[in-house]
């Protein structure tokens, strides 16, 4: 009983080898471990490793410098680095992305690379076991998408070109309609520069709430010292939200310009970014402008049209304090909101 129960665990230990290969091999996932202790690297690597890493089945025991070699000369030095750096640190948890060039066929594949490694008491590294995922056809994917919005981005611009050049021209034939139409000409030029935000690369995007708010203050802080001050914890923001939040601001600034803070020379605006787990706030306060007597009776078209921005973009509020000192104006919103 006792050997067929040996010979049972055995075929089901096999199976599962099997099994597991296979999901490997859908899946281009190859296995590894690294021998770390004493500071060398002995290397085996699976089946499934030497076929998308492209190498013969001899190449199971490959050394480190072999390693090293595959990988593209452009990611080479950043590769090496990052991985000599994890191994004599004290981190547990090691992944990194980049291309090698696979001596079988001369392609250039992205591997991406998930270790886990274990240490001892002293917190040297003893053994790195972990996955090469070949992420070649979602980074082509990638690539792919960053050409279309490239060419999307090139084309809405163009459109935001034609609208206000038309805008212009049919001013200079309706004198009386000029004033108007410089209006729609800034309120295009805020959210052309809210598409060129939330339309970047993706290599390109590391900016978030406070770099918007920076682009779209930008005509207001040219040639006024620190009369426009941004600060604050910074955070992702999304493409509708980033749209709404650049015509609210905007709407503020050109007030702001017209009776508020920056209708005097010693005027100025502070906007303030703060956020937690759960919501965000921009406080935006104006000082040393003209005296609010009261607040205004009537509202302009900009008012109106931030009403119905806000209405429109669920998980946003926007409050105003008519201070005899200076506008302030508090925009809360969900960290929902915010990602949308």
């Amino acid at each position: 009983m006792d050997r067929d129960a040996s010979s049972d665990a055995q075929l089901r230990l096999a199976a599962r080898e099997a099994e597991l290969a296979r999901v490997q091999k859908i899946g281009q996932i190859g296995g590894l471990t690294v021998d770390l202790r004493g500071g060398r690297f002995r290397n085996t690597r699976s089946p499934e490793y030497l076929v998308v890493h492209g190498l013969p089945p001899e190449a199971v025991h490959e050394t480190h410098e072999a390693w090293v070699q595959r990988i593209h000369p452009d990611d080479r030095d950043r590769v090496l680095g990052h991985f000599l750096e994890t191994v004599r640190g004290h981190a547990t948890d090691y992944e990194v992305e980049y291309r090698i060039i696979r001596p079988s066929d001369g392609q250039i594949r992205w591997i991406l690379a998930k270790a886990e490694i274990e240490r001892d008491a002293d917190g040297a590294a003893l053994l790195l076991q972990g996955a090469h995922i070949d992420v070649t056809a979602r980074k082509q994917a990638e690539e792919q998408y960053e050409l279309v919005a490239r060419e999307l981005s090139h084309r809405i611009a163009n459109i935001f070109a034609v609208v206000s050049s038309l805008v212009r021209m049919a001013a200079r034939s309706e004198p009386e309609s000029r004033a108007f139409a410089a209006r729609i000409e800034e309120r295009l030029a805020a959210l052309h520069r809210a598409h060129a935000f939330v339309g970047r690369s993706r290599t390109d995007a590391e900016g978030g709430l406070i770099d918007l708010l920076s682009r779209l203050l930008a005509p207001y802080r040219e040639g006024a010292g620190e009369r426009v001050q941004i600060d604050g914890k910074d955070g992702p923001i999304g493409p509708q939200a980033a749209t709404c939040i650049a015509l609210i601001v905007h709407e503020l600034a050109t007030n702001a310009v017209k009776y508020g803070a920056l209708s005097s020379q010693t005027g100025m605006v502070t906007v303030t970014v703060d956020r937690d787990e759960r919501a965000g706030r921009i406080c935006w306060r104006e000082a040393g402008g003209p005296a609010i007597e009261a607040q205004p009776k009537r509202s302009g078209f900009g008012s109106t049209m931030i009403e119905r921005t806000i209405r429109a973009h669920r998980g946003l509020e926007v409050r105003y304090d008519w201070n005899p000192a200076g506008l302030c104006v508090t925009i809360d919103a969900s960290l929902e909101a915010l990602g949308r």
